[in-house]
Protein backbone atom coordinates (compact mmCIF):
# COMPACT_ATOMS: atom_id res chain seq x y z
CA UNK A 1 0.00 0.00 0.00
CA UNK A 2 1.30 3.35 -0.81
CA UNK A 3 0.47 6.78 0.77
CA UNK A 4 -2.38 7.12 -1.85
CA UNK A 5 -3.82 4.11 -1.09
CA UNK A 6 -3.71 4.80 2.62
CA UNK A 7 -5.42 8.25 2.40
CA UNK A 8 -7.86 6.91 0.23
CA UNK A 9 -8.95 4.33 3.11
CA UNK A 10 -8.88 6.71 5.73
CA UNK A 11 -11.14 9.14 4.24
CA UNK A 12 -13.14 5.82 3.05
CA UNK A 13 -13.87 5.10 6.36
CA UNK A 14 -15.38 7.91 7.18
CA UNK A 15 -17.71 7.52 4.54
CA UNK A 16 -18.46 4.14 4.53
CA UNK A 17 -19.61 2.69 7.48
CA UNK A 18 -19.62 -0.99 6.04
CA UNK A 19 -15.95 -0.48 4.96
CA UNK A 20 -15.07 1.26 8.36
CA UNK A 21 -16.35 -2.25 9.87
CA UNK A 22 -14.26 -4.83 8.07
CA UNK A 23 -10.74 -6.99 9.02
CA UNK A 24 -8.01 -4.84 8.25
CA UNK A 25 -6.51 -7.74 6.50
CA UNK A 26 -9.58 -7.52 4.34
CA UNK A 27 -9.72 -3.72 3.76
CA UNK A 28 -6.20 -4.47 2.61
CA UNK A 29 -7.54 -6.72 0.45
CA UNK A 30 -9.84 -4.10 -1.06
CA UNK A 31 -8.62 -1.10 -1.04
CA UNK A 32 -6.18 -1.09 -3.92
CA UNK A 33 -9.15 -1.89 -6.18
CA UNK A 34 -11.31 0.83 -4.44
CA UNK A 35 -8.65 3.40 -4.65
CA UNK A 36 -8.30 2.60 -8.51
CA UNK A 37 -11.80 3.13 -8.88
CA UNK A 38 -10.89 6.71 -7.99
CA UNK A 39 -7.46 6.93 -9.74
CA UNK A 40 -9.36 6.28 -12.83
CA UNK A 41 -12.83 8.61 -12.62
CA UNK A 42 -13.21 12.33 -13.84
CA UNK A 43 -12.25 13.55 -9.79
CA UNK A 44 -8.47 12.26 -10.15
CA UNK A 45 -7.72 15.81 -11.68
CA UNK A 46 -3.58 16.45 -11.24
CA UNK A 47 -4.66 20.12 -10.78
CA UNK A 48 -5.82 20.21 -7.64
CA UNK A 49 -5.09 18.29 -4.32
CA UNK A 50 -5.16 14.61 -3.94
CA UNK A 51 -6.89 15.07 -0.71
CA UNK A 52 -9.83 16.84 -2.52
CA UNK A 53 -9.78 15.16 -5.20
CA UNK A 54 -10.47 11.88 -2.87
CA UNK A 55 -13.07 13.98 -0.79
CA UNK A 56 -15.19 15.16 -4.00
CA UNK A 57 -14.97 11.35 -5.44
CA UNK A 58 -16.28 9.91 -2.03
CA UNK A 59 -18.82 12.92 -1.65
CA UNK A 60 -20.45 11.73 -4.80
CA UNK A 61 -20.24 8.04 -4.04
CA UNK A 62 -21.20 8.05 -0.64
CA UNK A 63 -24.35 11.23 -0.74
CA UNK A 64 -25.26 12.47 2.75
CA UNK A 65 -28.91 13.28 2.61
CA UNK A 66 -29.48 15.56 5.58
Amino acid sequence: MNYSEYLFSCLLKIYDSQFERLPYDIQFEQIHERYEEFANSSFNDEKRSEYDCIVSFLNDKYPIYV
